[in-house]
């Protein structure tokens, strides 16, 4: 359902900006939503006040890959590592584990990080050797990208 007109982001609290609904679920779509949009301060903001106020939800580990996205998609690259960090460890049984791993490696490159993000992407064979195609397509093209030894 619509909200009403939202106060200005910029001087309203986090908890007033983000959807905030109480219900987990339309919370998390509102966010998902604000990705589709390629809105990402709004969905960094509606992400991260959904992790705080439903920290056991199911949605939590696709939350926190959905933030770190939008991190990446604005050249936030610290910040965005931080959380496909946090997917791949304390999320690692996920289904976006594989890929927040894939992106941690993407995130570590951009920051010149090329050592660290070249052994992620080594890892990541052996730390989900059940992960996709797609996933390991583009595990081998960020190894390229990133000039990693063969």
């Amino acid at each position: 359902g619509t909200t009403g007109a939202l106060p200005n982001p910029a001087r309203a609290p986090a908890s007033v900006a983000a959807t905030g609904s109480g219900d987990a679920t339309s919370d998390y779509e509102a966010a998902v939503g604000h990705i589709r949009e390629k809105r990402y301060e709004q969905a960094e903001m509606s992400f991260r006040q959904f992790i705080q106020s439903h920290p056991r939800d199911g949605h939590v580990p696709a939350a926190t890959y959905w933030l770190g996205e939008s991190y990446l998609q604005r050249n936030r690259n610290r910040e965005a590592a931080e959380q496909f960090l946090k997917v791949s460890t304390d999320y690692a049984r996920s289904p976006q584990a594989p890929e927040a791993m894939l992106k941690l490696g993407v995130s570590l490159n951009a920051l010149g990080a090329r050592e660290q993000a070249c052994a992620t992407l080594a890892e990541l064979d052996r730390k989900f050797p059940a992960a996709g195609t797609t996933v390991r397509q583009s595990v081998a093209r960020e190894q390229k990208r990133a000039r990693c030894a063969a």
